[in-house]
């Protein structure tokens, strides 16, 4: 399940910081009730001792100049968020609030003019997808002197694939069963991809946006959908929709 919410500001555009999702995901958790938003942020849905907070949210869309000197992007009114999570309770309480209260993003309160949700099904064992925000995938190591750092894989890596899917495959055990069998999947980009270099908060976070095609089991492909790709998901990475 995922929504589309249209916003807009108080005057003619809105204003933020380039880098500007944290302050998505924390408006995003403040939408929910104590106790869902407690549950996601500090637990999540647990698989191989990994967690998973299972939702994801597009970049915003819509027209934009960049204020480089300022690091600031500028959107004119109205922009289009999507927020997409296989989990209801996470659905209904943003929908629910964010029409009674409206959209709070830094010290800035945004309209929400409209908001329409939608459950893309997926039919086929292969589908083709585009990025609504960019695919993580990446891999912690540790140095000579046990110091670690983090390698970022590009689509054209077997890195990529092999973290991709296996992610993949974590969150359709969360969401078929732990002991669910599998087809196996693959996933490869269909054209020029492009690299984004995002700051979360003191991180520097690398992925990729563009078309890719998923083929194998219509399970995992509808996980891809509803769950995202890739990792770090409920910062704002991963989430796609399906092309035709």
């Amino acid at each position: 399940m995922r929504f589309s919410i249209s916003l807009s500001g108080n005057g003619s555009y809105i204003k933020l910081p380039i880098h500007y999702n944290a302050l998505i995901q924390a408006a995003l958790y403040n939408q929910l009730s104590p106790e869902v938003a407690d549950f996601l942020h500090n637990k999540g849905f647990i698989v191989d001792n990994r967690r998973f907070p299972l939702f994801a949210f597009s970049r915003i869309i819509g027209d934009y100049r960049l204020l480089r000197k300022e690091n600031k992007i500028v959107f004119s009114n109205p922009v289009q968020l999507i927020v997409s999570s296989p989990v209801p309770e996470f659905v209904r309480d943003i929908a629910q609030i964010l029409l009674k209260d409206g959209f709070r993003v830094g010290n800035q309160m945004l309209t929400v003019t409209s908001l329409k949700m939608d459950a893309p099904t997926v039919d086929n064992d292969e589908i083709i997808v585009q990025t609504l925000s960019p695919i993580v995938a990446y891999s912690t190591m540790k140095r000579s002197d046990g110091r670690k750092y983090t390698v970022y894989f590009e689509p054209k890596e077997d890195g990529f694939q092999s973290i991709v899917i296996n992610n993949l495959l974590r969150k359709g055990r969360l969401l078929y069963g732990e002991n669910t069998p599998f087809q196996p999947i693959t996933i490869r980009p269909v054209c020029k991809y492009k690299q984004h270099v995002v700051m979360y908060k003191q991180t520097i976070i690398k992925g990729y946006s563009g078309k890719f095609l998923l083929k194998g089991d219509q399970r995992l492909l509808q996980v891809a959908i509803d769950a995202a790709l890739g990792s770090k998901n409920a910062m704002g990475f991963g989430l796609v929709e399906m092309k035709q």
